[in-house]
């Protein structure tokens, strides 16, 4: 994943040695990829969870609202904390 991309940047072979420098800098990137592209699909996740009960909403109504009232951003929301 974002681990490897970040290694291969850094013109280390796969398999090859890395400092650990080079490593804790691949896994801060891998780290921080993985949280950014989850982001979205738990801020849908957090919607349904939280919706009344009594008023049933689909996945895609939620996405549609959050992207007509919220823009691209909303699926973000919440992103910074994560990444501290």
């Amino acid at each position: 994943g974002g681990n490897t991309a970040a290694k291969t940047f850094m013109n280390i072979e796969e398999g090859g040695r890395a400092s650990w420098y080079q490593d804790a800098i691949a896994s801060c990137a891998g780290a921080t990829a993985s949280i950014a592209i989850s982001a979205p699909l738990d801020v849908v996740k957090t919607r349904i969870q939280n919706r009344p009960f009594d008023m049933p909403e689909s996945g895609t109504s939620i996405v549609r609202n959050l992207l007509r009232n919220e823009g691209i951003g909303g699926f973000f929301k919440g992103l910074t904390p994560k990444l501290l």
